[in-house]
């Protein structure tokens, strides 16, 4: 103990074990504060019970005795954070001309592991400025490739870690992945060892122990982590394949594991590339002896994403069951039961795998699942199928040469009157039909001006609210309505049963108004009333309205047939005060009715201005 700190202790003033802590602490001692990072003790005065310490940028900082031996850690002097507050200008000159040597000393004060956010908190802004560190890591990067005991991560999460140069670089790596306690890790681990297949001597007998551990981790893990196992797997897999070498005696199997998990499989496998998905479906057929495969990847079909049709289409061709693709594709076609993937990779591959059931159902399929997508709240997984349409400029016109007159006028309908695409592109698109089948101009202009009488406009969100409307009534209000028409039954005299004439009654309320909703829905067509036009008061439009004799001014919101809504001043464009509204322009004036019935008061439109949602 310090002699001083010993008067100090032996006065009673400190207490033994803390003069132990003091007496580290002498001046010249680097420490680290969590407040205030790192810093350097630059004197004691044990009788005024304090210390001054040199912060990084608050120097002679004075703490007293016992707050600084509870609060202050000992860092060496070979520290980054003591050589970055002793000698700052050598480090600067290290990170200009070894970058490698500034990360391995980062590396060896923490730990030898670091991440990589940890590792610019030590060196940006201090050591290379903010505005050069982004370029200085990258180049610091590339100089690390040559220095094999330092791993630089494939990913930001993971970390940088310094290796024992004593060391085999391949035996750190196998020691690596066997240490790794998660699958992720194990699968970066596995990325650097397939890199760095070089640095093994023997990588067919050395890697044993990584091979069987992986079969073991997936054994173990395929509950809780499905798709890792997966991809561990197969990256195995393609290791021994490119060595030539074979997996340990009862190594698990691809097909094994996709035997397992054919229940839950299709959700596991989303987002995986499409190389792996490959992988993954030409194990199937040893997987499902006896083409019980067949069936089996056909399930995959309109679970997956884009990638899996078209390796499971691959791989279906592959084995001459082409014939049994196309019964399924017609099949889904027919129930609507395609995803946007599945309906993309349809029209692309018209020519060759889908050619045989290519034709204006597609077509049909396609819109659906737009109008689908955007009754539920605009289109979110359907702008691709939108762009495929607008993009391919012989898709339409291949869908409708062949087809049924009634057909094609059922698609040109659905185009010419939907709100999927805007005024331009349903010319563009109308005029490819048109080229191929010439006869569809005419009585498209005819049915343009009758539609619309027909049609409701309505926002998205009121047709949805309408549909679960209809649901409700058809899935509850309907069965409990014949549940309570039985139970009044089964009382006895329907003469004189109120119950059931009450029961029987509301039965015809309620059919009246499904037959009523279904009818709405049928004419109704969505919208999002967007880029209309605010030259003139329209479906869409805010409009504002100056009250004539009193100056008063009011805002009207006019929207579609369903979404009035009085106490927000929103309006149905079927209202007797939209339609008095509507067409009128900034300046003009017109007559609105009041509450008082056959009153009418006059205002003046004063603004117009699109309704934003």
């Amino acid at each position: 103990m310090n002699p001083e700190v010993q008067n100090i202790v032996a006065a009673g003033k400190l207490p033994a074990a803390d003069g132990e802590k003091l007496s580290k602490l002498e001046p010249g001692t680097f420490v680290l504060h969590k407040s205030w990072g790192v810093g350097k003790i630059a004197e004691w005065d044990l009788l005024g019970d304090r210390m001054l310490i040199d912060f990084e940028g608050k120097p002679g900082h004075p703490l007293k005795l016992t707050f600084a031996i509870s609060s202050l850690e000992i860092i060496s002097t070979d520290h980054i954070l003591a050589r970055r507050l002793g000698d700052l200008d050598a480090l600067k000159e290290m990170s200009a001309k070894d970058a490698p040597a500034l990360v391995e000393l980062a590396l060896k004060s923490s730990g030898n592991t670091l991440h990589l956010d940890d590792l610019e908190k030590l060196i940006k802004g201090r050591i290379v400025s903010e505005a050069d560190y982004k370029k200085w890591w990258e180049a610091a990067k590339r100089a690390l490739k040559t220095h094999r005991h330092v791993v630089v991560p494939a990913k930001r999460s993971e970390k940088l870690v310094l290796r024992d140069q004593a060391e085999n670089a391949g035996t750190q790596m196998v020691k690596s992945f066997l240490a790794a306690r998660d699958l992720k890790t194990k699968l970066a681990t596995l990325a650097s060892i397939q890199k760095d297949i070089d640095l093994f001597s023997d990588p067919k007998t050395e890697l044993i122990p990584v091979f069987q551990d992986i079969s073991d981790s997936a054994r173990k893990s395929v509950k809780l982590n499905l798709k890792e196992c997966l991809q561990l797997l197969l990256a195995r897999d393609e290791l021994i394949e490119n060595l030539t070498a074979t997996a340990p005696m009862g190594s698990m199997k691809i097909s094994d594991l996709i035997c397992e998990t054919k229940e839950v499989l299709a959700d596991s496998i989303k987002g995986l590339s499409a190389s792996l998905l490959g992988r993954i479906y030409r194990a199937f057929p040893e997987a499902f002896p006896n083409r019980v495969w067949v069936p089996e990847i056909l399930h995959h079909l309109t679970k997956t994403g884009g990638r899996a049709v078209a390796e499971i289409a691959t791989v279906l061709d592959a084995n001459d069951e082409l014939d049994v693709l196309a019964e399924a594709l017609k099949k889904s076609l027919r129930n609507r039961m395609l995803s946007a993937d599945l309906l993309i990779w349809m029209a692309r591959e018209r020519k060759g795998l889908a050619e045989s059931v290519f034709d204006i159902d597609l077509g049909h399929a396609i819109l659906g699942v737009i109008e689908s997508d955007h009754m539920e709240g605009g289109p979110k997984r359907t702008g691709r199928l939108q762009d495929l349409l607008s993009d391919d400029k012989t898709l339409l016109g291949e869908m409708v040469a062949e087809a049924e007159d009634e057909d094609v006028r059922l698609l040109a309908k659905r185009l010419i009157n939907g709100s999927l695409f805007d005024e331009l592109t349903r010319r563009s698109l109308m005029a490819r039909i048109i080229k191929v089948r010439p006869e569809m101009e005419a009585m498209m202009d005819e049915n343009a001006g009758a539609h619309k009488d027909d049609s409701l406009i309505v926002s998205w969100e009121s047709l949805e609210k309408k549909k679960l409307e209809l649901e409700d009534l058809v899935n509850v209000k309907i069965p409990d309505n014949k549940k309570e028409i039985q139970i009044a039954r089964d009382e006895g005299d329907l003469r004189e049963n109120g119950g059931y004439k009450a029961a029987r009654d509301q039965q015809s309320v309620l059919m009246r108004m499904q037959g009523k909703m279904e009818r709405e829905l049928r004419n109704a067509r969505g919208t999002d009333f967007a880029n209309v036009p605010t030259d003139k008061v329209g479906i869409g439009t805010i409009v504002e309205v100056e009250d004539i004799p009193s100056g008063e001014k009011e805002t009207f919101t006019i929207l579609g047939a369903w979404d009035g809504d009085l106490d927000k001043n929103i309006i149905s464009y079927l209202s007797e005060s939209a339609k008095a509204l509507i067409g009128k322009a900034v300046g003009e004036e017109l007559e609105l009715s009041t509450d008082s019935q056959h009153v009418t008061r006059k205002v003046k439109v004063t603004a117009i201005r699109a309704f934003n949602p």
